[in-house]
C-alpha cells in the first residue's frame, strides 16, 4: 500500500558536478533534498548540460542563483504538501516563472523563406544557410571562424532554469517512489501506463578527448555503441582539412577486430559537432560525400553521424537534415544521421519527429528541465517512429545519472547514454551496476505499492 508522503523541509546545497568543457573547470551543481515526515530524505541534483555556448540556450548554471532559486520559489511550493503522485508535482514545478537578464542577438534573426508548401532547393537552402550561421559567442565555436553578432541584456520572465527544475523534479521522483517503496523505474512505468521495466536498454558509451585509449575500455566491455569521440573540427579530431576522421575510423574499425570476436558487432557513433559542414561550407553534396567515405571505412558496422553540420536555427537545421537524409536514402546509403544540435526542448524534439528529420534523436535530460519532459519526449520519439538516445551530459552527478538510468528503464530508448563525465568505467559502472539493482528489485512478486494511487 502507498504511504502518504508530506514534504515537511527542503534542503538545498552546492555540490560538484563532473566537469565543464566550455570552461574547462568544475561543473557548479545544487543538491536538493525533501524532508519526508518519516525522516527519509529524497535527493535530486540541478546540473545543466556542459556546453552552453549557443545563444538561445539557458546561461551557465551557478549555484548561488540555484540556491536562491529554490529557497525563493520551491520551498514555498513543497513544505507542507502530502506527494503520492510525481506527474502532477512535476508539472507545478515546471509551471514556475521567474524574471531573468539574458544577452540576446540585437539584430533580428532573418525570417525562414515562405515555400508556398513547395521543397526548398539546394541552392535556396544553402543561401538562407549563409545567412543564418551559428552565431557563436562563447565556447568552441566562437574559435572556428563563426559569426559573431552584436548582444545585448534583456529582461525575460521564462521558466525556472532547466537546471533547477531537473533536480526538484529528481527529489520528488525519488519521494514518491520511497512513499510507495518500489523504484523510480516502476513510478515513471505506472504513471505512464508503460510495460514493467524487466531489462536494460542498449549502451552508448563516450571517449571525450581521449579518442584511442578509452575505446580498448568501450571494446573490451562490449559497449553497444561506441565511440562519440567528440570530432570537433581541430588538428587532433577532424582535422585542419578533415583529414583525421577517416584514418580514425579505419584504426577504430581495426580495433575492434583485433580486441573483440566476430560476434560482437558495435554501433560507430561519432559526435562531429557540425565539423563535416563548416569543412564544406553547409554544402550538402560535399557534406553526403564526406559520408560516404566515413560509411566506406566504417566496413559493415553499423553507422551513426551525430551533428554532420549545424545551422544558424532550428527550422534551417531540421530542413538541411532532412534533404541530407534523403540524399542518403536516395543512395541507398546506410548512415543515420543523430540530432543534437537545436533539440533542446521539448517542442524541438517534436519538431524533428514530425519532420522526419533524422533516424535517432538525442535527448538531452538536463537541457528539458523536468523529468517528465524526458520521459514525453523518448514516447514521442517511439510514436513517431524515430529512434531516442537518452542521455545526460558531462556535468551530471552520480545521483543525477542513477535518476536518469531509473527514466531509460521505464521508458526504453533505443540507446541509453553512460554518464557522468566524459571518461568510461565510471560512467559506464555506475549505469551498469544501478541498472542491475533496480532490475533485481523490480523483478520481485509485484505488490500493490506498484500501482498508482
Amino acid at each position: 500500500m502507498t504511504t502518504k508522503c508530506r514534504i515537511v523541509k527542503v534542503l538545498a546545497v552546492p555540490v560538484a558536478g563532473a566537469y565543464d568543457c566550455r570552461e574547462r573547470e568544475v561543473a557548479e551543481a545544487v543538491s536538493v533534498g525533501l524532508v519526508l515526515e518519516d525522516g527519509q530524505v529524497a535527493w535530486g541534483d540541478c546540473v545543466a548540460t556542459a556546453n552552453r555556448g549557443r545563444p538561445g540556450r539557458y546561461p551557465l548554471f551557478r549555484a548561488e542563483q540555484g540556491l536562491a532559486t529554490v529557497r525563493r520559489a520551491i520551498a514555498p511550493l513543497l513544505e507542507g504538501q502530502e506527494i503520492t503522485r510525481f506527474r502532477e508535482f512535476d508539472a507545478r514545478v515546471d509551471a514556475l516563472q521567474e524574471s531573468v537578464e539574458v544577452l540576446r542577438p540585437s539584430l533580428p534573426s532573418q525570417p525562414a523563406p515562405d515555400l508556398g508548401g513547395k521543397v526548398m532547393s539546394r541552392r535556396a537552402l544553402l543561401a538562407a544557410a549563409a545567412r543564418r550561421l551559428m552565431p557563436y559567442e562563447e565556447g568552441e565555436g566562437a574559435s572556428q571562424g563563426q559569426e559573431k553578432v552584436p548582444m545585448e541584456w534583456v529582461t525575460v520572465t521564462r521558466q525556472l532554469h532547466p537546471a533547477v527544475r531537473y533536480g526538484v523534479s529528481q527529489a520528488l521522483l525519488k519521494a514518491v517512489a520511497l512513499a510507495r517503496g518500489v523504484t523510480m523505474a516502476e513510478v515513471v512505468a505506472a504513471e505512464w501506463g508503460l510495460p514493467r521495466p524487466d531489462a536494460p536498454p542498449p549502451v552508448h558509451a563516450q571517449t571525450g578527448r581521449e579518442r584511442r585509449l578509452e575505446v580498448d575500455k568501450m571494446i573490451a566491455r562490449r559497449v553497444a555503441s561506441l565511440p562519440n569521440a567528440r570530432v570537433e573540427q581541430s588538428p587532433e579530431g577532424l582535422g585542419e582539412d578533415g583529414d583525421q576522421l577517416i584514418p580514425y575510423v579505419r584504426w577504430l574499425v581495426a580495433r575492434i577486430g583485433q580486441l573483440g570476436d566476430e560476434s560482437y558487432r558495435p554501433t560507430l557513433h561519432l559526435d562531429v559537432q557540425g565539423a563535416l559542414g563548416r569543412l564544406v561550407e553547409n554544402n550538402l553534396g560535399r557534406v553526403l560525400g564526406e559520408l560516404r567515405a566515413v560509411e566506406m571505412a566504417a566496413g559493415d558496422y553499423p553507422l551513426r553521424v551525430e551533428d554532420a553540420l549545424i545551422m544558424g536555427d532550428r527550422e534551417a537545421q531540421i530542413e538541411a537534415l532532412k534533404m541530407l537524409r534523403g540524399y542518403l536514402r536516395f543512395h541507398k546509403m546506410r548512415t543515420q544521421l543523430v540530432a543534437g544540435a537545436w533539440a533542446d526542448k521539448p517542442e524541438d524534439i517534436q519538431a524533428f519527429v514530425d519532420a522526419q528529420a533524422a533516424d535517432v534523436i538525442r535527448i538531452q535530460t538536463p537541457d528539458l528541465g523536468g523529468i517528465s519532459q524526458a520521459v514525453e519526449a523518448v514516447l514521442a520519439c517511439k510514436a513517431g517512429g524515430v529512434g531516442a538516445l537518452l542521455g545526460g551530459g558531462g556535468a551530471e552527478t552520480d545521483l543525477s545519472a542513477r535518476v536518469a538510468v531509473h527514466v531509460g528503464l521505464a521508458t526504453r530508448p533505443d540507446v541509453l547514454v553512460a554518464m557522468p563525465g566524459g571518461g568510461v568505467d565510471e560512467a559506464l559502472m555506475l549505469v551498469g551496476n544501478e541498472m542491475a539493482r533496480a532490475l533485481a528489485r523490480t523483478n520481485l512478486p509485484e505488490s500493490p505499492a506498484t500501482q498508482v494511487c
